[in-house]
């Protein structure tokens, strides 16, 4: 008998018509807030979101704010830096960034004086230079720099590393 008085007080909570809208009044607030937390732009990657928002400020007359950009360096210091830290080491920062890498002549150029942008253009230029004229105008440019300091001997080698690097560049290009 107990059983039966149960299950006639549960269904006389549900009777009254009060709980229906109640229920019903629930169940439209939870939709609402689920709609209005729904996202508005296009899911995706970082770029594809400020590429929507650019193209939505160029057709509104908007001018177009700057992506913000991260070089190849930065990038490369921080996946380094966060490794080291993984294997509970504490990378140098004396230098200010970590070097992607050194060739000869970039270790040469800058234990000679030359800044690290200007070894850096160095080596990038090498690889769109046509003839070895321009490779050896390149390093007398270098040696002109200020806190250069070359002997003539000095600039006759970082001129020879530079076209040991250029014929290098060269070559792998060509193959």
């Amino acid at each position: 008998m107990q059983i039966d008085e149960i299950i006639q007080n549960i269904t006389m909570l549900f009777q009254p018509p009060a709980i229906y809208i109640v229920a019903i009044l629930i169940v439209l607030i939870v939709l609402g807030v689920a709609i209005r937390r729904r996202p508005k732009g296009p899911a995706g990657p970082p770029i594809i979101t400020y590429m929507s928002k650019m193209v939505s400020r160029i057709e509104k007359g908007k001018p177009i704010k700057d992506v913000p950009v991260k070089s190849r360096q930065d990038i490369i210091t921080e996946s380094f830096e966060e490794k080291m830290h993984a294997v509970g080491l504490q990378p140098s920062t004396s230098s200010g960034h970590i070097p992607t890498s050194r060739t000869p002549l970039a270790k040469y150029l800058l234990d000679h004086g030359v800044a690290e942008s200007t070894t850096d253009a160095i080596i990038n230029e090498l690889n769109e230079l046509e003839s070895k004229e321009a490779v050896k105008e390149i390093m007398d440019a270098a040696a002109e720099g200020e806190g250069v300091n070359f002997t003539s001997v000095e600039l006759d080698m970082a001129k020879q590393l530079a076209l040991e690097e250029w014929m290098r560049a060269r070559r792998r290009t060509s193959s």
